[in-house]
């Protein structure tokens, strides 16, 4: 296992303290001062070496999940993707073509938003999220409302990072614990066909035309 200690608390399988706080939590790590490529990096290794694959069978609604997606369906069609998310997934349905699943993903946010969007999430759902602080949810999330959820974050953007995925084309599929937030925060995204600084444009012309 590679050492990510110079970076990163690490508190995997510890339970939560008293009043935790995920803002603080994020503040804590010493990622938060570094530049995004070395962010990206180092809470990769980390998530990588501490959570296990599993199948998109095991995502549950209101989980946070980590993946590779490489080669997408319609990859020729869009003007861009992401291939290696982190979600917090909202749910599936079936469609003509067949299942899909739906989520949110962060890397179509700079970090700040990013972060204040995970905090707020954290807060609505807070006694769930602590219930199951370093394993994996078991259980969907009672009242989990994406829809309702993407509405209250409406003045970030929420609804920009809003994707759907074929579940038979997602990999190395990674649930990951509320502990593991504070660290999943500072991923990036390997974006296809667009760079990240055009997709964070993207992001602020979007908010910008709803004003």
């Amino acid at each position: 296992m590679r050492d990510t200690s110079k970076y990163i608390t690490k508190n995997v399988g510890q339970k939560p303290k008293r009043n935790y706080n995920l803002r603080k939590d994020v503040r804590s790590q010493k990622l938060y001062k570094e530049n995004n490529k070395v962010r990206d990096k180092v809470s990769r290794l980390y998530l990588t070496d501490n959570y296990e694959h599993r199948q998109t069978g095991s995502m549950i609604p209101g989980q946070l999940v980590m993946f590779n997606y490489f080669e997408p369906k319609t990859k020729e069609e869009l003007e861009y993707y992401d291939a290696m998310p982190v979600v917090i997934f909202f749910g599936d349905y079936v469609s003509k073509e067949g299942r899909r699943i739906i989520g949110f993903n962060l890397h179509y946010y700079p970090p700040r938003i990013r972060f204040q969007i995970m905090e707020r999430i954290f807060e609505i759902y807070k006694p769930f999220y602590l219930k199951s602080f370093n394993k994996p949810l078991k259980n969907e999330l009672s009242h989990f409302d994406y829809k309702w959820l993407v509405e209250q974050l409406e003045k970030a953007g929420m609804d920009f990072g809003v994707r759907q995925y074929i579940p038979g084309l997602c990999s190395a599929v990674t649930p990951l614990p509320t502990e593991a937030w504070s660290k999943a925060v500072f991923t990036e995204g390997r974006f296809k066909k667009r760079t990240r600084e055009q997709i964070l444009k993207y992001w602020k012309d979007k908010l910008q035309s709803k004003r």
